[in-house]
């Protein structure tokens, strides 16, 4: 299984990839909790969210009872020892490139050469505006020595940093995050996964400890990472489309469907360009303003946060006239001297225009405008949409078998020919309306094609079965992964599941006590459901995908 709760975290880089996470998951033993010290860490973190950033000694002493307690970092007669402060011997000190003495705030040194660093920062942000410079002091200090690994924090804020020969990858946890409704959650699950002794002890004196060896490792797994991502952008061009399809239908009813997609690839690519640009830092993903007002990372972030908390953002709407304020300042750039961003220009975020005899600009000026009207595009579509393009599902072997799991893309190592490529399997599409009295089924059978509803339920059983027969052979190499791959995690949509009871109306009254209630009218989307619901048992027992049930 990959690492619960590596999904619920902030990723910059690849850090882990879903092989390698698996193997730690499987290869190592969480460190269990018991009641005194969750009610105690719950209590801590409470205190330390409570007063902000905390005073310097409480920071330390949270920072102490957190590895040492919770991480299981605690002094023992096999020569396990924390060093701190003044503590530290001037030999751990190095030089950074601007001339300062640089080392760890907390080192534990354990059996057969085992070194953990630890930099506690007073900065409100880890890795943000000002504390940007903790990190960089932080990275600086790994490069110059032999140790690859760290971890930096605020209290509040835990970042694992990996520092490369030219480039760094990190994963950050939040401890407000920690607790949900009294009780632990998969990213504190995944804290004390990572950070215990046993990933940070070599095997053996002179090798690498099992969990820096991990992080080398999964760079050799991004390739596959990348081909996948293809797929999921674009599963986010169609999501893009359905949520403009009535804007679509009123302002580009004469225009090209092929023209209305390549506008909807364009705005989606918009997006992918912007994640390449803030991972490899061609925008200024760490400056404070730039990530709280304008950024794509940050707004995907709290996107998350709020999805995670259990708050719907499908009455939200601000999601998306942000991303536009972002397209803007990528093409004009800013000038001001708190936001120093370049003007990038060119045709991929040149504007729309309702007006224009090109069909392309006329579908992108509805991409750009009509979330400002009457139809806006909400947030939980807005969320949908990032995170196909920042989650994808890759293999990964288990014994004899593999199966699919969710990991996130580290944009960084992206080639710039590979955007290039994206974008053209893009445009290999076309785009394709349903008929307004016609539904389109998507069958999840061999390469899942779509087809009218009306044209299944016209076919008899031979045909049914001939149908199938033909689709799973064009699967039968992929069936033991498809049965063996995880469910989509359910808080990254605000959609109710198939079978899931309707929700109530959005607007109307209900009734006073002793009034009658109004008569219930019949949903046309439920009765489609019915009939492909209807049809897709009979198919599954025509064609033999399960066995007729005895009674």
């Amino acid at each position: 299984m990959s690492l619960p709760g590596w999904n619920d975290l902030r990723h910059g880089g690849l850090l882990l990839d879903a092989q390698r996470q698996s193997e730690i998951a499987a290869s190592t033993s969480r460190r269990a909790l018991d009641p005194w010290l969750e009610s105690e860490a719950r209590r801590r973190a409470e205190l330390l969210r409570d007063s902000g950033a905390g005073s310097t000694g409480e920071r330390t002493e949270f920072v102490t009872f957190v590895l040492e307690r919770l991480c299981g970092f605690e002094p023992d007669d096999q020569g396990s020892r924390w060093l701190r402060g003044s503590r530290i011997p001037a030999e751990w000190s190095r030089r950074a490139l601007t001339g300062e003495s640089v080392r760890p705030s907390h080192l534990w040194l354990g059996p057969k050469g085992a070194v953990f660093p630890v930099f506690v920062t007073g900065d409100r942000q880890v890795g943000i505006g000002r504390g940007r410079r903790e990190t960089s002091r932080a990275l600086g200090w790994l490069r110059a020595g032999n140790e690859r690994l760290a971890l930096l924090t605020n209290g509040r804020q835990w970042r694992l940093l990996f520092a490369g020969l030219d480039f760094d990858a990190w994963c950050q946890w939040d401890a407000d995050l920690w607790f949900a409704e009294g009780a632990p959650t998969p990213a504190l699950n995944a804290l004390l996964t990572l950070i215990q002794p046993e990933l940070w002890t070599p095997e053996e004196e002179g090798v690498e400890p099992p969990l820096l060896r991990a992080v080398r490792d999964s760079r050799k797994g991004q390739s596959e990472l990348s081909e996948a991502l293809g797929e999921r952008v674009r599963e986010a061009v169609e999501r893009l489309i359905q949520g403009h399809g009535e804007a679509l239908k009123r302002e580009c009813a004469t225009v090209d469907k092929a023209d209305i997609y390549r506008a909807a690839c364009r705005v989606v690519m918009r997006l992918v360009v912007i994640l390449f640009a803030e991972a490899r830092g061609l925008l200024p993903r760490n400056d404070a303003v730039y990530h709280n007002s304008y950024g794509l990372g940050g707004l995907h972030e709290s996107l998350r946060r709020r999805a995670a908390s259990g708050r719907s953002q499908a009455q939200s709407y601000g999601a998306w006239p942000r991303l536009l304020a972002l397209f803007k300042l990528v093409r004009r750039g800013s000038h001001h001297p708190d936001l120093a961003v370049p003007a990038y220009g060119g045709d991929l975020f040149a504007p729309g225009s309702p007006t224009a005899d090109d069909g392309l600009s006329r579908a992108l000026a509805v991409f750009e405008t009509a979330s400002l009207g009457r139809e806006p595009l909400s947030n939980a579509e807005v969320h949908e949409m990032l995170e196909r393009l920042t989650r994808t599902r890759v293999r990964i072997r288990q014994g004899r078998t593999s199966r699919l799991v969710a990991a996130p893309v580290d944009f960084s190592d992206l080639s710039t020919e590979y955007i290039g490529v994206l974008y053209e399997g893009l445009l290999d599409y076309e785009l394709k309306t349903a008929p307004s009295d016609d539904s389109i089924v998507f069958l999840a059978v061999g390469e899942q094609p779509a087809l009218p509803l009306s044209r299944l339920e016209e076919m008899d059983d031979k045909a049914l079965r001939s149908l199938f027969a033909a689709m799973k052979r064009t699967s039968s190499a992929d069936a033991d992964e498809a049965s063996d791959s995880e469910p989509s995690d359910p808080a990254s949509t605000d959609t109710p599941p198939l079978g899931a009871p309707a929700p109530p109306p959005a607007s109307g009254a209900t009734p006073r006590s002793g009034e009658p209630e109004p008569a219930p009218t019949e949903d046309p989307r439920q009765t489609i459901r019915t009939r492909a619901e209807a049809w897709a048992r009979h198919a599954a027992l025509t064609a033999g995908l399960v066995k007729k049930p005895r009674r």
